[in-house]
């Protein structure tokens, strides 16, 4: 098998992947370089046997060199990444047409359904080319039952064969510090739309506030929910709020700092900021929604609530807060789900074999 991969999107999620499955094939992937330099900001990118195409996805000869990298290579497979904005959408889709009559043609979908909010728009406007690739794929790669089962509910599901992975880990810092002790030190990251529950939050961590509970709480991400709530956070002198991009190195080091990554979300499909707290070993407080059940497991990696429901995310942080037995068991419940789920070496030797099948 010769494999090459193209990463408009998601570039240390592609990178992770290329070094995990290269142990099993030759391995190309393109990926965008500004997106690339943007993810990896002081840090390596990760070396491997694999060979690394720093691309971009904006003019037609950007298009041209993309082609002719993926034509000299020879792949027998040609995984895509599946692109959210329609110029890169445009490229999969011209590479897709070009390779299928000699290739595999492989795509992950990484949300069957668009988020609401501004995903939702942009997904509106590329829906015929998404839903072209989609039905052009001869495997469709998605991140565990919840994701494949919306997928083939959704009104134009993928004709080839369905194949369910995870989202191997991300943000792994070179080592692990120590989970912090008392007291209880929580972290909230990514892009603040409404969907991900931050006032669901706020009414907890505001509930917290009166109880006198002795805990910290660090916000980190930029979007219109953090904007139209940050004045009532700025009121609660447990909170510390970054709102703006936080680098790579920043969000790690706040992960390590953290004894527990909280996900309040309402709705859900899968989520990076999982792969990202299991790279650091820290638990999770997440919403029973969408695909995170599938990773998170009550009282083994993290502790599940329902969405929407900020007395029972309260009574889960007062949980964990006070009880250190609790805190060190799903400490080493996220250790292990890094080891043995999220690894993209399993990863990688999983999804060699189911396209080896196809070929």
């Amino acid at each position: 098998m010769r494999l090459a991969i193209i990463a408009p999107h998601f570039p240390e999620y592609s990178v992770c992947y290329a070094a995990g499955i290269a142990r099993h094939c030759d391995v190309l992937v393109c990926v965008d370089v500004r997106q690339l330099a943007m993810e990896y900001e002081g840090r390596d990118v990760p070396r491997g046997r694999f060979q690394l195409e720093r691309v971009h996805f904006r003019q037609p000869l950007d298009l041209l060199r993309q082609l002719w990298l993926v034509i000299r290579f020879r792949p027998t497979v040609v995984h895509f990444q599946e692109a959210a904005g329609p110029r890169r959408g445009w490229f999969n889709a011209i590479i897709a047409t070009v390779m299928k009559p000699f290739a595999t043609i492989v795509l992950t979908v990484h949300d069957p359904v668009p988020h609401e909010g501004r995903d939702a728009a942009v997904a509106r406007r590329v829906a015929h080319i998404r839903d072209y690739l989609r039905r052009r794929a001869d495997i469709t790669v998605v991140h565990g039952g919840y994701c494949e089962r919306r997928l083939r509910e959704s009104a134009h599901p993928p004709r080839g064969r369905i194949v369910q992975s995870e989202i191997g880990l991300i943000l792994e810092p070179a080592q692990q510090a120590p989970a912090p002790g008392a007291p209880l030190k929580l972290f909230f990251f990514g892009r603040m739309e409404a969907y991900k529950g931050l006032e669901v939050l706020l009414t907890a961590v505001e509930q917290l506030h009166e109880e006198k509970l002795a805990f910290t709480l660090s916000i980190a991400g930029s979007g219109p929910e953090l904007d139209r709530l940050e004045e009532r956070f700025a009121l609660l002198p447990e909170v510390r709020v970054f709102n703006g991009f936080a680098p790579p190195n920043r969000i790690m080091a706040l992960i390590q700092e953290a004894g527990c990554v909280l996900l309040p979300y309402l709705t859900a499909t899968q989520s990076a900021v999982l792969a990202a707290a299991f790279a650091g070993r820290r638990p999770v407080i997440a919403s029973a929604t969408g695909g995170l059940p599938d990773v998170v497991h009550d009282g083994h990696n993290g502790l599940l609530v329902p969405p929407g429901d900020p007395r029972a995310l309260a009574d889960a942080i007062r949980r964990l807060a006070g009880d250190a037995a609790l805190r060190a068991k799903l400490a080493a419940g996220a250790a292990q789900t890094a080891r043995e789920v999220l690894n993209w070496d399993r990863i990688g030797g999983e999804l060699h074999a189911a396209f080896g099948a196809a070929e």
